[in-house]
């Protein structure tokens, strides 16, 4: 009790959810150890929920709320918390991304946040982070990756250049392990990820992605510089890079030889 950390659930969603879950906690006369068994997850994760390092899954929400009684409470606020590791600007992209039938993505930088393991998100979201927040934000991108877990999920095509994947990120252990990860989710009959090979024609060094939802015309999203995007909404602007990403698909490997070059990088660390 003395090394507790103290919350303020003004602060965030986030710390809410957390007041809220220790405050019902301490009620009941259970420890984290025993909420944790009682509710199948781990001590880790009660923890770093109540003390709002980690964003609380929707799953996480509906068992506390059984476990309590307490309706749908924590199930309401579980959106709210889980996007507050998502910049701002961000949010309208992974609004789509998490609705979208089909997501393609241009990306010349670093391997795309849906396939990226923890280690590898830790060190490319690290860099001007605050401490006390990059625990949030990489948990915000690690559930992110949960459309890829629907039932049905959308159809995904993945584009990067070569130096995307020859670029060490972390460390080499770390690099090594993501493109695993890239491999991996290569095979599965969903997602087709492409490699742009170096000496190709030159495209533009920012990315882009665009998403299709149900019968609605395209919507793009463009990065800008500093990291941030914003949101093209149908016009001719969207399909200008809709022709744009013909072109680059076009200048790609085919996803067998895009496996092979990814391999061939990955055996090479």
């Amino acid at each position: 009790m003395v090394n507790r950390k103290r919350l303020d659930p003004t602060e965030s969603t986030a710390a809410l959810f957390g007041a809220k879950l220790r405050k019902l906690r301490d009620e009941a006369g259970l420890s984290q150890a025993q909420l944790a068994e009682a509710i199948g997850y781990s001590n880790d994760t009660i923890s770093k929920v109540e003390t709002a390092a980690q964003a609380p899954s929707p799953q996480l929400a509906e068992h506390i709320d059984a476990h309590f009684g307490t309706g749908d409470t924590f199930q309401e606020l579980q959106p709210l918390a889980a996007k507050e590791g998502i910049p701002t600007f961000f949010r309208p992209y992974a609004d789509l991304e998490s609705g979208a039938n089909s997501i393609r993505v241009y990306e010349p930088v670093v391997v795309t946040g849906l396939l990226q393991i923890e280690e590898y998100a830790r060190a490319v979201l690290s860099p001007g982070q605050h401490v006390n927040t990059i625990d949030l934000a990489v948990d915000a991108r690690m559930n992110r990756q949960r459309v890829l877990e629907r039932k049905e999920p959308p159809w995904v095509v993945i584009v990067m250049l070569e130096s995307v994947i020859r670029k060490e990120v972390g460390d080499r252990e770390i690099t090594k392990a993501q493109l695993a990860r890239v491999l991996e989710l290569s095979n599965e009959p969903y997602i087709n990820i492409l490699v742009v090979p170096d000496g190709a024609q030159v495209f533009p060094a920012a990315g882009f992605t665009l998403f299709t939802l149900d019968d609605d015309p395209e919507i793009a999203f463009v990065e800008s510089a500093g990291g941030t995007g914003r949101v093209i909404e149908p016009a001719p602007r969207v399909a200008e890079l809709r022709r744009l990403w013909d072109l680059i698909v076009g200048s790609a490997l085919t996803d067998v030889a895009s496996q092979n070059l990814i391999r061939e990088v990955m055996e090479g660390l």
